[in-house]
């Protein structure tokens, strides 16, 4: 047996015991804690998948080393590509209709699966920031097969929309971006959902410290994660989208990014639409393909 006289020295005394028990308690909550909140900003929730029926077929997008579910419905050549991206915690099968849609105008549609979701590779979600590489390798891979001659268009929702509105600020072959209910940038939403869900201050510093656990875990800068950013730097026209009934995305964030954008550019207001519950609202295709016989796709 070990000698633990010396071990036992250093807790002889009452407060080298408290002195133990303040580092003890501290390390778990300057440490603990915030790697437990993190895993609300990288944990992720998977939809139930379903196989796909015409005129739909399953293929699979490669990025950053994952195997990323999607499934293709083929249009006409001389038509824009589409490219639609849900938000955190659903998948592709929530916007078959839309697809439909777009499809039913002649797009090569392709719905995606982010990283993390659905059928997806990845354990992890980062909100949009490396979500933006699942749209960007989805553009490759139409690319590859023939349907990108006459560009793109990108239609996202909540956390999808900001990974199209971030890929359209580096992709040159954007033709239009359609983005729904977009936050204004990472540190600015994790604040405002952290004050609207558990009454935390700006000030408190749970959240800064949940970020950096969060950026180590999933390997990203959440500083880069900025949707009014992209939006300066998005050429192609955009329409932007506030759910009316959406406190998550109030209209205030959403023109944050609407004013940054250059322009052409127009901002509706679904009514009566909950968050990512636009595309059942009233008006919704008449303004979306209004948009994009403005836009010229």
């Amino acid at each position: 047996m070990g000698d633990y006289g010396p071990v036992r020295s250093l807790f002889a005394t009452r407060r080298a015991r408290l002195a133990a028990r303040t580092l003890l308690y501290a390390g778990a909550v300057g440490v603990g804690l915030p790697l437990a909140t993190s895993q609300m900003l990288v944990g992720t929730i998977r939809a139930t998948t379903l196989d796909p029926w015409p005129p739909w077929e399953e293929t699979e997008v490669a990025a950053d080393g994952l195997r990323l579910r999607a499934w293709l419905a083929r249009g006409e050549p001389d038509r824009a590509a589409a490219v639609v991206v849900h938000g955190l915690g659903d998948s592709l099968e929530s916007y078959v209709e839309v697809g439909a849609v777009l499809h039913a105008r002649g797009h090569t549609v392709l719905l995606l699966d982010l990283r993390g979701h659905g059928g997806s590779d990845g354990r992890l979600t980062t909100l949009g920031a490396l979500e933006r590489d699942d749209v960007r390798a989805a553009l490759r891979a139409l690319r590859e097969r023939g349907s990108g001659e006459r560009g793109f268009v990108l239609l996202g929702v909540s956390m999808g929309a900001v990974a199209v509105l971030r890929a359209a600020a580096v992709e040159p072959d954007v033709r239009a971006v359609v983005a729904e209910a977009p936050y204004d940038s990472y540190r600015g939403t994790v604040s405002h959902h952290a004050r609207l869900f558990y009454g935390l201050p700006e000030w408190f510093p749970l959240m800064p410290a949940a970020i950096a656990v969060a950026e180590w875990r999933a390997g990203f800068d959440a500083d880069d994660v900025d949707a009014v950013e992209a939006a300066r730097r998005t050429k192609a026209p955009l329409l932007l989208i506030v759910d009316g009934e959406d406190s998550r995305m109030p209209e205030g964030v959403v023109r944050r990014v609407y004013d940054a954008h250059p322009g052409p550019k127009r901002l509706w207001v679904a009514p009566g639409a909950p968050h990512s519950g636009a595309s059942v609202a009233s008006g919704y295709w008449d303004t979306v393909l209004a948009f994009l016989e403005g836009a010229g796709v």
